[in-house]
């Protein structure tokens, strides 16, 4: 298993080694690669497929620091300094995109494309309500409903309707991690640093999310100068997952 280190945290990733213009798939909040398993399969003939695990999730080091938008930038950039990559494709999803942003910003000459996946460049009046909500619940201790309150969120109704597997609650939750990296998210502001992005970018979104609605991404085509924007009828929040087909076509597309 391949590890990254940064400033003493230890960073897992997958790296499938083969073929070429890498592709560095970095996941939302839930912060573990193999929520990009879909990708995985259909790039990974083609292309230098890498995920990583967030600091604190996985199979990534779990200290018990403060944690920011702009550290995960960095245990990126580990990853790619481990894995010998110069430059490379970064596909960020949701709290991965902000990491993404942030990493282009601070590093352009390491990024070739940027793919933004159902992300923001600043956190919104409902966007950071949603997530203090989610924060009151593990607070209180309430590790079940955290889980259930982010199943309703991520997913549309029709996948919850039959995949019956996903109610059931992770045997465990680390409470303090967990707020740690919700402050991290709420504290994030990329907009000043997108606005001068010189990357070309791919940006995609759902109609029916509802953690990440539409009109953040709406936001961030805006922004950036030059991106192109794909907006899925439905998918819910995890449309990589839930329509994988129609975003790996939009990626594949793009690139």
């Amino acid at each position: 298993m391949p590890f990254a280190n940064n400033a003493g945290y230890e960073l897992y990733y997958e790296d499938n080694a083969a073929g070429t213009r890498p592709l560095v798939f970095v996941p939302g909040f839930g912060g573990v690669g193999s929520f990009w398993r879909c990708q995985q399969q259909y790039f990974a003939p083609r292309h230098r497929v890498i995920t990583v695990d967030h600091r604190g999730t996985g199979s990534s080091s779990k200290e018990k620091s403060e944690y920011s938008i702009g550290q995960m930038a960095e245990d990126v950039l580990a990853v790619l300094d481990r894995a010998k990559i110069d430059k490379a494709t970064i596909v960020g999803h949701s709290t991965g995109g902000a990491i993404a942003q942030t990493l282009a910003a601070l590093w352009p000459d390491r990024v070739e494309n940027l793919v933004l996946s159902s992300t923001w460049c600043r956190p919104g009046n409902y966007f950071r309500r949603v997530f203090e909500f989610r924060r009151s619940l593990i607070e209180r201790g309430d590790t079940d409903a955290y889980h259930v309150a982010g199943l309703l969120l991520r997913y549309q109704p029709s996948h919850l309707e039959v995949n019956e597997g996903v109610w059931t609650p992770p045997p465990f939750i680390d409470s303090d991690i967990t707020i740690r990296r919700i402050n991290a998210v709420i504290d994030s502001d990329m907009l000043e640093r997108t606005r001068n992005l010189p990357h070309r970018s791919l940006i995609i979104a759902t109609k029916d999310d509802l953690l990440v609605p539409k009109f953040l991404s709406d936001e961030l085509a805006a922004t950036i100068p030059n991106s192109v924007y794909v907006v899925l009828e439905d998918g819910g929040h995890f449309h990589p997952e839930t329509k994988s087909e129609d975003f790996n076509t939009a990626l594949s597309g793009f690139l």
